[in-house]
């Protein structure tokens, strides 16, 4: 998902900072269970208070960028009539969740402080 074109539109902002945030939040939310895509993305929306609301051309490149990398593991499940791919973290994972999550931890601030005019 490219960013819209004006960088004095929020919507322009936003959308950066969700290509980013996708991935810490997929992370997140598969630290407490496994999960397939559609619930991947209530699981996300809640944990960012609504700020991140993946569609399905941000959510799914990114589940397949954290798989290619080790990061989760997807598998096919039958539930009901339907198969669905369902995620879990790795060990590799919880280590870049950790890794992530200080990295966030130090730039918030930094970005908290910078936005006061």
């Amino acid at each position: 998902m490219s960013a819209p074109a004006n960088p004095t539109s929020p919507t322009y902002w936003r959308s950066l900072v969700n290509q980013a945030a996708v991935r810490f939040f997929i992370l997140r939310a598969l630290i407490d269970n496994d999960s397939y895509g559609y619930a991947l993305t209530k699981e996300i929306e809640e944990l960012s208070w609504g700020f991140c609301t993946p569609r399905e051309s941000t959510l799914y490149p990114a589940l397949n960028d954290l798989e290619k990398r080790g990061l989760i593991r997807g598998s096919q499940q039958r539930s009901n009539a339907r198969t669905r791919k369902v995620y879990a973290i790795t060990e590799q994972g919880r280590l870049a969740f950790r890794t992530a999550a200080k990295v966030w931890g130090e730039i918030i601030p930094a970005i908290r402080k910078s936005t006061t005019l």
